[in-house]
């Protein structure tokens, strides 16, 4: 390894502690939203007042939202991770890194289409299945506020916010679907790794 190999052997490794630090802060956000998120959905619910109760409703589509938000920072430094220990792999002339790979079996497959945390790819990991999990809690909890709500209402005040909520709901999981599986945007970033790797690489 040369002087030059050493500099960018640095360089990646220095690139790949900050992918993965950012993994770990956004993993962190993810499972305190999940945790914070419902146990204040279940004290509105049991506190009982029509405001709290609608908070439920849309704050929780809202949290669904966001912490797929939280993931895709997650994937992109997955894939990030993925291609800067694949560089330095090249490097040191052996796959010594392989977290990435490990990752790829163990939680999701990389550049698989997935909804948030749901891969299609591999439906029967754990993630995937606590990502069915959480949607089955909160939906059970928006039911539950739902129903509270309705018996606190008159019919048409309480038809016209569930028409609401459906409206509200569907375009979030429009736009879920949209940007995790038809975008194409995971693609786009490892294509983009692999094609700056091929650059440096000398002819």
């Amino acid at each position: 390894m040369n002087d030059v190999d050493r500099l960018e052997y640095d360089a990646l490794t220095r690139q790949l502690e900050r992918m993965r630090a950012m993994q770990y802060a956004y993993n962190r956000k993810f499972f305190i939203l999940l945790l914070v998120s419902t146990l204040v959905a279940v004290a509105l619910i049991l506190d009982g007042r029509r405001e709290g109760l609608a908070v439920v409703c849309f704050g929780l589509v809202t949290t669904g939202v966001t912490s797929s938000f939280f993931l895709h920072f997650c994937d992109f430094a997955r894939v990030h991770a993925r291609a800067l220990e694949r560089r330095i792999n090249r490097l040191i002339g052996r796959p010594v890194l392989i977290a990435s790979e490990l990752e790829a079996d163990y939680f999701y497959p990389h550049v698989s289409p997935k909804l948030s945390g749901f891969s299609f790819a591999a439906p029967g990991l754990f993630f995937s299945v606590f990502t069915l999990h959480f949607c089955v809690v909160w939906g059970a909890l928006v039911v539950w506020a739902g129903l509270k709500l309705r018996d606190l209402m008159s019919e048409g005040p309480w038809f016209l916010l569930l028409s609401a909520w459906i409206l509200w709901t569907a375009v979030q999981l429009a736009y879920l679907y949209h940007w995790f599986v038809m975008s194409g945007a995971e693609a786009r970033l490892a294509a983009r790794l692999a094609a700056n790797d091929s650059d440096d690489t000398p002819a």
